[in-house]
This record gives C-alpha cells, sequence and structure tokens, in this order.
C-alpha cells in the first residue's frame, strides 16, 4: 500500500468520525501536483498562529511532503494573550494585559475552534485558565509542538532574494539566528500596543499633585489597588466596561466617559454600571484638579485615570524589514501599511496584496476583531494553508484586489470608514459582512476554497462533507444571542458569586450539544427574568448589529 494510499484511508477515518452520517471520498480522488519543498514560517502561537499550524499540519502528507515549517513563540508557552505576565512594572510594557478575574466576554463555544470544544463543566463565560489550557490542549492533541520554537523572537523578516529572511533572538541564550523561508505568516496578537491618546493638559495635571496618575488598562491587575480613589475610566468597550465593574466598589468616587457614537458606532452599547455616572469624553485636564468634558461639564478632584482606549495595530518586525509602514491616512493603494488601526491592502484580512512580493508570499492570522476567534482563526488557517499547497486555488491579485474595495465601499455605505473602523467585520449579521447574500465570514472563506477546488476540498481535514455548513447554525445564533448572556451571566455572578452561579448552569454538562442547550436555557430563563425584575441593568436588544465585542 502506498504512503498516498493509507494516508487516504486514515483521512477517510478520521472524517467519518466527525461526521458518521455522511459518504466521503478518499483524500486520493484529487491529484494534487508536485511536491515541491516549501520553508514556512509562522510567528505567533495564541489562537491565531495556533490554528494556521493546525491547518498547515493537517495538510494531507502527499500535499506538504518535504515541507519545512515553524512557528516561532517568542515567550516560553502557547496561549498568547491568555499567557499572563504578572510582573508589572511602570517601565516595562507588559506581555500581555491578561488579570487574574479575567473571564471571556462571549460565551466559550463560540470561541472554539470547530468540532474541538472546551472540556467538560468549563464555566460558559470561561476563565482566563481554561482558555489558556484550551490552546494548550489544541498542541498536545494536534501534536503540534514539534514545530514550534520556544523563546525565539522574530525581530525582522524582510524579502531579499525571493525569501523572506528572519532575523530571530533566541531569548533563552540571548543570541541572533538567521532563517529563510518562502512563506512567512504573521499571526503576534494585537493586543500588545497600547493605544494611548494625550489629553490636553495632562502633564500640568500630573506635576502638580504626585498622587495622580494616569494608566493604561494593560497595566491594571488588582482593583484594591484604587482604593480610595476618585477614579475615571476613559473607553466604552469591553475593558472599559470590565475595570468600572470591578473598581467601583473600591473607589471612593467612580466616573464613565465613553461615547457610543464615536467609539463604536456599530457595536451594541455596554449597559450603565449602577451608581456610575456616564460622562462624555475629556476635553482637558487642569492643574487644580478640575476635568473640563467636551459637553462643558466638568469633574473635580479625580485623581486616577484609566484607558480602556484599544491597541494599536503594529508589526514591529514587519516593520523593521522594511515590509510594513506605518503611516498616516489615506494609506497608498498597493504598498502594504498600517495607521494603527487598520492594514492594508489585505484580502479579507488574510492575505498580503502588496505586490513587491509573489501572491501568497506573506499572510496574516488573526486580525479580525469582532469575529468568533476560534471559527474565525480556523478558516483563515485553511486559506492559507490550501492556498500555500495549491497556489491556483488564488484568484489573481487585481481580482483580489477589486473584491477588496468592495468590501470597503460596501462598509463606506453603510456610513463607515474602514481606515478608521479597522478589521471589523461582524458575523453574517449587520453592517460588516461585506458581501451580497448572508453568511458568515468563516462560511465565506471555506466556500470560496471549496468552489475554486471544484469542489473537491470537500470533507478534506478541517473542511466540512459536500451539503454541510462550516458555520453551524448555533453558532450564528449565539453571534445573536451572545451579549444577552454575557451581561445576564455576569449580573448573576454579582448576585450570587462566581462559584454558585457557575455550578448552577455549567455542571454536569459534557458536550458541545449539552452546552448549546444550556444556553437556549439560560435565555429563556433570562427573558423571564428581565420581564419580572426591571433592576437588572441591561440593555434591549444588544446585539442587533450582529458584532460580538472580543477582548
Amino acid at each position: 500500500m502506498s504512503m498516498a494510499t493509507l494516508w487516504a484511508l486514515l483521512l477517510y477515518a478520521c472524517a467519518t468520525a466527525a461526521f458518521p452520517d455522511v459518504q466521503l471520498p478518499l483524500a486520493s480522488t484529487w491529484t494534487h501536483g508536485s511536491t515541491s519543498t516549501k520553508r514556512i514560517a509562522v510567528v505567533g502561537t495564541g489562537s491565531g498562529g495556533l490554528a494556521v499550524l493546525k491547518a498547515l499540519v493537517e495538510l494531507p502528507m502527499e500535499m506538504r511532503q518535504g515541507w519545512e515549517i515553524v512557528a516561532f513563540e517568542k515567550r516560553e508557552d502557547v496561549g498568547g494573550v491568555w499567557l499572563p505576565d504578572w510582573d508589572v512594572s511602570p517601565t516595562r510594557r507588559p506581555q500581555s494585559p491578561l488579570y487574574p478575574t479575567l473571564r471571556t466576554n462571549a460565551p466559550h463555544p463560540s470561541m472554539t475552534i470547530p468540532w474541538y470544544p472546551f472540556p467538560p463543566d468549563t464555566p460558559l463565560l470561561a476563565r482566563h485558565q481554561d482558555v489558556l489550557q484550551y490552546h494548550r490542549n489544541i498542541v498536545s492533541d494536534f501534536g503540534l509542538a514539534p514545530y514550534i520554537k520556544f523563546q525565539h523572537s522574530v525581530e525582522s523578516a524582510s524579502w531579499t532574494g525571493n525569501a523572506w529572511n528572519l532575523t530571530v533572538l533566541n531569548v533563552a541564550h540571548n543570541s541572533t539566528e538567521f532563517f529563510e523561508f518562502d512563506h512567512l505568516i504573521a499571526a503576534p496578537g494585537f493586543n500588545a500596543y497600547p493605544r494611548v491618546p494625550h489629553l490636553e493638559g495632562q502633564e500640568a495635571w500630573l506635576e502638580a499633585d504626585s498622587s495622580r496618575s494616569i494608566i493604561h488598562c494593560m497595566w491594571y491587575r488588582d482593583p484594591t489597588a484604587f482604593k480610595g480613589k476618585n477614579v475615571a475610566v476613559l473607553g466604552g468597550g469591553p475593558s472599559g466596561w470590565d475595570m468600572v465593574r470591578k473598581i467601583e466598589p473600591y473607589a471612593n468616587a467612580m466616573y464613565w466617559s465613553r461615547d457610543n457614537k464615536t467609539e463604536a458606532p456599530a457595536a451594541p452599547p455596554f449597559p450603565s454600571i449602577p451608581g456610575v455616572p456616564d460622562v462624555k469624553h475629556v476635553a482637558s485636564l487642569h492643574a487644580n484638579g478640575s476635568v473640563l468634558l467636551t459637553d462643558g461639564n466638568w469633574l473635580e478632584n479625580v485623581d486616577t485615570f484609566i484607558l480602556a482606549t484599544g491597541y494599536e495595530m503594529r508589526i514591529p518586525f514587519l516593520t523593521a524589514g522594511g515590509v510594513l509602514d506605518e503611516v498616516k491616512d489615506p494609506q497608498p493603494a498597493d504598498r502594504l501599511t498600517t495607521n494603527l488601526r487598520y492594514i492594508h491592502p489585505l484580502y479579507e484580512q488574510t492575505l498580503s496584496l502588496d505586490p513587491s512580493y509573489p501572491l501568497g508570499a506573506l499572510y496574516f492570522g488573526g486580525v479580525l476583531t469582532y469575529n468568533p476567534t476560534g471559527s474565525t482563526n480556523a478558516a483563515q488557517g485553511l486559506f492559507i494553508a490550501y492556498t500555500i499547497a495549491q497556489p491556483e486555488l488564488l484568484k489573481s491579485r487585481d481580482e483580489l484586489y477589486a473584491l477588496l474595495k468592495r468590501r470597503e465601499a460596501f462598509i463606506r455605505a453603510e456610513g463607515f470608514e474602514p481606515s478608521r473602523l479597522g478589521p471589523k467585520y461582524g458575523h453574517g449579521y449587520g453592517p460588516f459582512t461585506g458581501h451580497l447574500g448572508n453568511g458568515s465570514y468563516e462560511q465565506l472563506i471555506v466556500d470560496y476554497l471549496v468552489e475554486r477546488s471544484d469542489g473537491k476540498l470537500a470533507g478534506y481535514p478541517g473542511f466540512p462533507p459536500n451539503g454541510q455548513n462550516y458555520t453551524e447554525g448555533w453558532r450564528l445564533w449565539t453571534m445573536k444571542r451572545g451579549m444577552d448572556i454575557v451581561f445576564g451571566f455576569h449580573d448573576g455572578i454579582a448576585r450570587e458569586g462566581a462559584d454558585a452561579w457557575d455550578r448552577r448552569w455549567t455542571k454536569g454538562l459534557n458536550s458541545e450539544a449539552d452546552y448549546v442547550h444550556a444556553m437556549h436555557e439560560f435565555i429563556d430563563w433570562l427573558a423571564e427574568q428581565k420581564k419580572n425584575d426591571t433592576t437588572r441593568a441591561f440593555v434591549d436588544n444588544p446585539t442587533d448589529s450582529g458584532a460580538l465585542w472580543w477582548l
């Protein structure tokens, strides 16, 4: 029996185990062409990087025979933002913004890669420890560890001599190493470089009183550090909401400065916190302690500002190699740039369309911010892996650029500027789909690959069989009702305590189907509670836009 036939039989067995009621074709029914050696580098092993690495490793051996696949991870473990950094110092940027009480701001079933759920009894709003372990489980269960170089920080990447030339710092040995690759996938994560707006008058305000401070929420770890303080949190997204909720019990006074119309015009508003005034943006700070707001009102005696103002889209190793320029708007048409909110030009936020190197030489993973991380990253991983293996799956650069312009035009027609909005595409509902027709971003990516292969990819690793959607219906439902679940769960945790609430709703849940059923039950229960208790701080129809905030 040939190796190709053996692989086909193994593939068939695995696929039929995942989809027992469906008859799948053997992998050998498609001729894959040459098996030329390719050298592929993945930078980062958070959610995006692991999804790409998994897709590459799961390619049929006849597609990737002779390939060299390396994933560089600058830290000591996988997990990206979910790998904590507790050694926080004002003079050092933390390697993660994670804080001890952090939970997911989405039900964990919506965060999984397809057909690989969290372990039984995981709280529906998973703790950060649960999410980190999920990433570790991916590595062990899918055999990814041999491909990862830990404590290897990519310092520079440049396209020279028809190859990517990488300069890599071996952190453990404090030595520099050099590598060449044919394909580069940048998946470094985008919660590393805090966006720190300058507040007019902040220098004089800080100098007037040494007890005053301005910090970005990336440095937040412990709410008791703000005991007795007069705190203003700037930013209306999930981090701002969490900061306000956690610090309010300890602060002497608390304000929440936000404006959803300008900060997140298409996102569901987070509910107000009882006892915490919502105020407008800060116009200026004054040495006497007064704070002028943009609506003309004043705050007095604020001594601490927490900036929950998001993160900049920087990839320093690409910038150092002259591949990604940091520019102000407008961004050039055909040069890869970032305005620190939006990387352009990328097809589906995944494939670089810069003509300075061959199409398919540079990809990105984990860029999208409104989409469910697991299924989105997995779909991007499939796109990357299979277009590297079969370059003919890619349309021409001009065709892909035209599709990018079409998406941007769609977003502008909805009243948003792509370069300001950034990579927020939504999940098939609301303004960010950028496509005619209805369907999730992930489904569209997978459909593209299946259609370009004339249906031959259906049933391959990571692909559902013909006739079955990649994005299951329950995922779409969860995206529409996810924020109801998030707000309701946090309300319950605040009232009954985390342990009691978790036991009430997740004890004894074993399978993905169990969790889906529990989410439906929770929504039904929540609807009854809202009828009978008007004191709960819920938002009516919080997900009308279809957008779901993520960390």
